[in-house]
């Protein structure tokens, strides 16, 4: 197979429901549920159960498969949930007008933590988070917090 392949661990969190049928849809990618790091594309980790804002990384996530995802941001938007961008990168130079140029100035949202900790900056901003989809887990959290270890992660 030579699709993207997204982690999740079994859970009941209601914005997988929609990622799930978009990677149905696409036919090449594919969801597992078992934690292996060297198979693993994309992190998708529940976060908060009432938050309706869903964070996407944008290098190796968003440009793994950019029409994918330009198609899944259009699809949460229809379901009701607020997706956005959330990446390591610094909002200097050109950073912004590549992100919103890739995304054909879609009006999405993008916060630049510039190298901090993707949840604790989220959180300062006042932003909880349903569910991240990242290809770096330690970028979004801390390694052995419980937000990791309820993910499935115990690194």
């Amino acid at each position: 197979m030579s699709g993207l392949v997204f982690y999740h661990r079994p859970n009941t969190h209601p914005a997988f429901t929609v990622l799930q049928s978009a990677i149905r849809m696409n036919g090449e990618h594919r969801v597992i549920h078992e934690f292996n790091e060297f198979l693993i594309d994309a992190y998708v980790l529940a976060d908060s159960l009432t938050s309706r804002v869903i964070a996407l990384d944008f290098d190796n996530t968003i440009t793994a498969d950019v029409d994918f995802y330009i198609d899944l941001i259009d699809t949460y938007r229809k379901h009701g949930w607020e997706p956005v961008v959330c990446t390591l990168r610094d909002d200097l130079g050109d950073n912004l007008t590549e992100i919103h140029e890739k995304l054909h100035d879609s009006g999405i949202r993008v916060y630049t933590t510039d190298g901090k900790r993707k949840r604790a900056f989220m959180l300062h901003e006042g932003i909880s988070v349903g569910l991240w989809i990242d290809d770096y887990f330690p970028g979004i959290s801390q390694c052995g917090t419980s937000f990791l270890l309820n993910n499935g992660i115990d690194y």
